[in-house]
């Protein structure tokens, strides 16, 4: 009895597998809305994309909104405002840089012939740039599965020098480019819970191995150049990372539930009216390395 139940089971498997019907879904279609991401830090210039979130199954690049009024403030003072690119519809700069230990937000403004529920003016939460720690430098090393860092493939890999912050819960990105190309879709951040303090490169705290092996090459070949990015974050942003770092990695079984990513954006005088998106405010410090074969 048990042996016929064992090849039911495996019967029934092969069977589901042998279907091949098409399901179609019926998502309902909702309104557009705004979506508005955007960065300001002491050391770049600000910028702010505008543009609309897209049905679900769309594979069409989203609408960008043109005309918009951006300006940056601090306090109740408003300091740049933003200009929008003639080549890039919808991304506004404007060379103003933060300072560490001030509070800023943005202030967007959207009218025209746009969807009704992206238009009115927007705001970001106030938040404070906050100090980012210093890259002292970024070395080439042998690593291996003996060595301090270890590595799992044996070869030379980047490594980075630098001190938290101390007296402080600290939130960090970091940001990764070999040869002027950023890494597709890679979101890589971190905090200072149990290590408040530290220097990553002296003691028992081996420095933090960022990137490798770097791939051998012939001398004609010029070697990698390797940028990382170090930003000192909110904590509101490292939740928004984490979260769509949920919502992006698929793939298993083990998946992050569909949920609502909300960011820090809402209407003017109205927190419950939010907009898609994030305008983060982050302290920034930057060193390389070019490889050597």
């Amino acid at each position: 009895m048990k042996k016929i139940y064992q090849l039911s089971f495996t019967a029934l498997i092969l069977s589901l597998g042998a279907c091949t019907d098409v399901v179609e879904l019926e998502v309902p279609q909702t309104a557009p809305e705004l979506v508005i991401t955007g960065q300001l830090s002491n050391t770049d210039s600000c910028y702010v994309r505008l543009s609309t979130t897209a049905p679900y199954f769309s594979d069409e690049e989203t609408t960008t909104i043109s005309g918009a009024r951006v300006s940056i403030w601090q306090g109740s003072t408003e300091l740049s405002l933003l200009t929008e690119s003639s080549l890039k519809a919808g991304y506004y700069s404007s060379n103003f840089q933060g300072s560490p230990g001030k509070t800023y937000h943005i202030e967007v403004s959207v009218a025209g012939n746009y969807p009704e529920k992206t238009l009115g003016t927007w705001v970001s939460v106030l938040d404070t740039l906050r100090a980012c720690p210093t890259i002292d430098s970024i070395k080439q090393a042998t690593l291996n599965r003996s060595t301090t860092p270890q590595a799992f493939e044996e070869g030379e890999y980047a490594l980075m020098y630098f001190g938290d912050i101390p007296n402080a819960r600290n939130f960090y990105r970091l940001k990764r480019t070999l040869n002027d190309s950023a890494f597709a879709r890679e979101i890589i951040f971190f905090d200072d819970e149990g290590v408040d303090g530290v220097y990553f490169g002296s003691g028992i705290f081996p420095p933090i191995s960022i990137y490798g092996p770097f791939e051998e090459k012939e001398i004609v070949i010029e070697p990698d150049t390797l940028v990382v990015r170090l930003e000192s974050i909110s904590r509101s942003f490292s939740d928004f990372l984490e979260l769509v770092n949920g919502q992006t990695q698929v793939g298993s079984p083990f998946d992050a539930p569909p949920a609502l990513v909300v960011g820090n954006i809402h209407r003017k005088g109205d927190a419950s009216d939010y907009a898609f998106g994030y305008f983060n405010i982050a302290g920034t410090n930057t060193n390389g390395l070019r490889f050597t074969p």
